[in-house]
């Protein structure tokens, strides 16, 4: 009875408390998923969609965020070509009980609190014209000759988003025009929060001072041309209001944000789609960093997680992105991120092989965990991440702060191996939505992979001991990934994914990812088969046509590692078209049909990497050392990437057929190797 009770308990509180993030039109069916759209690439980056040349009732979602709050705006048009517009605001501080990962107060203000009349009559707007970077734009026209303007961005201070309405006299004569708002306010009741009562509300502003919500309303006179704009803040609050802000200077400082991340690491190639999915991906992954009372959190966002860390979006995916882009923010929360999951690891007195594996995930600000898929190979996630992060930060101060937490992961999953060399563990990081087995690919490539960058590790602080031990453990697991997970699997020299598995499964790139190349022919002829992939999607399995954006990022990036630079170039670029400019952008997502292909921020990052690890082949390999090894392809045979941080320096690298160019400092060093690493302390190519 009592597990009744608690799972009534909870669908109580996914239903009532947890309103849908996306409107129910704006949810594609399969046949939808790959539709043509009129979007295009403007000069400045911009994402471009003249929605009125695709027909009446099309729509799309996008995520935004800032340091207090989040929003998925849906939009589009209605079958009488009419706007649509729903805004999902997320408050991960503001908590509802039970206090579980989706815990994070959330409210969809649907349609519009005010009304616009043009001389008594109120309009319609009929949108024509969307532009995305990073916020949401849309120009539509309007009855009596009158134009509308909505820019929709997240507040970067508070906890609340922010509409600017701009309303435009297009006709040739003098109009009324009115603005009536009403008053939005809902409570919810104080029984299901934690700390009191939380109230939504939207407040209408005619100036640019923020107030509570309140009835109000104008009226102007507008001569042709002229133009009126008033602000809707969308915000929710517990106890006291959100104290008085200028709202221009959030809307200066949002804009702010959006031109860092669109300047702080430049791509160039003769690819503009390429350049640009990598400034709007940096920023993806970079604005879901969320204040919270445990400090920063990155957090994957989706309308279900916030507040809250995952060995794999952020351990894993996310951290080792932030020294490339040098953004502090995210560098603090990652350093943060690792220190919050120390105290889940067992580091009592027990045998390594009888200790608690390390927990999934740190949810509700800091206040608690999640464990329900039991060992995914947490501990091997983290480790991998945070031997990559280090080498990129090249602070020793930072690896001794870390090194008994790299230790320890690395110690944990030594005692997992099993009788074949391989390393166990309970699931992967999908969470037994398909089969893993005891011991998985996935696992023990990162595993592979952490081992050797903890090598490196060792060497630069001196431990002799560890430097051995995991250079030969190293060795011992590439022969036993080889001889445990090396198979022909569908008629493809490549890897089953776990003992007993028949079908392919997209996480074969895997060991293309960590530099294990040794089936990369099959494995890439197996990943780009129509039997995983398809209109720009990779499946799960082929068994199943769940797609996740995920493992097709990996595989992207494990095509250039390997050398394919034609093929990685080509499925790369096609990529971006779909994403960037297709029917859902501009950002890579989670899953379909799960998740209703979310923008969750991790993803954004694994394309970044694509770009510094893939194409570019960039990878620390000691303290202040960087390897490089550009992945030059007929169709892209000459490429920059500027204002690289690593190392915590500022340098740009260039790479075209007669060899690579680090200018850093004021000076240009130049190679005519295709293959090289820089060492930043003597300024040199060794």
């Amino acid at each position: 009875m009592k597990i009744d009770l608690k799972q009534k308990i909870y669908a109580f509180h996914d239903l009532a408390l947890r309103p849908s993030p996306f409107a129910s039109w704006a949810k594609p069916k399969a046949n939808m998923l790959s539709v043509k759209r009129s979007r295009y690439l403007g000069d400045n980056s911009e994402v471009l969609w003249n929605i009125k040349n695709d027909g009446c009732g099309v729509s799309d979602h996008i995520e935004m965020a800032g340091f207090y709050a989040s929003s998925i705006i849906s939009y589009g048009n209605d079958k009488a070509g009419r706007l649509r517009l729903m805004r999902h605001l997320t408050v991960p501080t503001l908590r509802f009980q039970p206090n579980l990962t989706g815990s994070s107060f959330s409210h969809n203000f649907n349609g519009d609190v005010f009304n616009v009349a043009v001389n008594g009559r109120k309009i319609n707007e009929y949108p024509a014209f969307i532009s995305i970077k990073g916020n949401l734009r849309i120009e539509s026209n309007a009855d009596c000759e009158t134009k509308t303007i909505r820019e929709l961005l997240p507040a970067v201070n508070y906890g609340a988003l922010i509409e600017a309405v701009t309303v435009v006299n297009v006709s040739r004569f003098s109009q009324e025009y009115s603005v009536q708002a009403e008053k939005y306010s809902k409570v919810l009741n104080e029984f299901w929060c934690i700390g009191g009562k939380i109230t939504a509300q939207c407040s209408v502003l005619f100036d640019d001072t923020f107030k509570s919500a309140e009835k109000r309303s104008r009226k102007f006179i507008l001569r042709p041309n002229e133009s009126l704009k008033f602000y809707c803040v969308y915000y929710a609050y517990q106890n006291k209001l959100l104290p008085a802000f200028s709202v221009s200077e959030e809307i200066n400082a949002r804009r702010s944000f959006v031109d860092e991340m669109f300047t702080s690491l430049k791509l160039k190639t003769p690819y503009p789609e390429l350049d640009a999915q990598l400034s709007h991906c940096i920023l993806r992954g970079s604005e879901s960093i969320f204040k919270t009372k445990s400090g920063l959190m990155h957090s994957p966002g989706g309308g279900n997680y916030y507040a809250a860390l995952w060995t794999n979006d952020q351990c894993e995916y996310a951290n080792p992105f932030f020294p490339f882009s040098g953004y502090q923010a995210g560098i603090e929360q990652s350093i943060n991120c690792y220190s919050l999951y120390e105290k889940y690891m067992d580091k009592s007195d027990k045998p390594m092989k009888d200790k608690r594996a390390l927990v999934t995930s740190i949810i509700a600000e800091g206040d608690g965990f999640w464990n329900g898929a039991k060992d995914r190979g947490d501990g091997e996630m983290y480790a991998y991440g945070i031997s990559r992060f280090l080498l990129e930060m090249s602070d020793v101060k930072l690896i001794d702060r870390f090194w008994d937490n790299l230790v320890w992961c690395l110690d944990f999953a030594l005692s997992r191996k099993n009788a074949n060399g391989v390393i166990a563990s309970d699931s992967d990081e999908l969470e037994n939505r398909f089969e893993s087995g005891n011991a998985n690919l996935f696992t023990s490539c990162i595993t592979y992979d952490a081992l050797g960058n903890a090598a490196v590790l060792a060497e630069i602080v001196g431990d002799n001991v560890h430097k051995q031990l995991w250079e030969s453990e190293r060795e011992k697991l590439k022969a036993a990934i080889e001889s445990y997970f090396g198979s022909n699997v569908e008629g493809f020299d490549t890897y089953r994914y776990y003992d007993g598995n028949k079908d392919l499964r997209s996480w074969i790139c895997m060991p293309l990812t960590v530099g294990i190349f040794d089936r990369a022919d099959q494995t890439i002829k197996a990943l780009f088969s129509p039997r995983l992939y398809n209109n720009g999607m990779m499946k799960s399995t082929s068994a199943n046509n769940t797609t996740w954006d995920r493992s097709l990022l990996f595989a992207l990036r494990g095509t250039f590692l390997a050398g394919y630079a034609e093929k990685g170039i080509e499925e790369t670029i096609y990529y971006c078209k779909n994403r960037l400019l297709g029917s859902h952008c501009p950002y890579p997502f989670e899953a379909y049909p799960e998740g209703n292909r979310a923008h969750l921020a991790a993803e954004s990052l694994l394309f970044a990497r694509i770009i510094t690890e893939g194409l570019f082949g960039l990878k620390a390999v000691g303290l202040n050392k960087l390897r490089i090894n550009p992945q030059l392809s007929k169709a892209c045979s000459d490429i920059s990437l500027q204002n690289i941080r690593l190392f915590s320096k500022c340098f740009d690298i260039t790479a075209n057929q007669k060899g690579i160019s680090v200018i850093y400092d004021g000076n240009t060093y130049q190679t005519d190797k295709s293959d090289t690493v820089f060492d930043f302390n003597s300024c040199s190519f060794i």
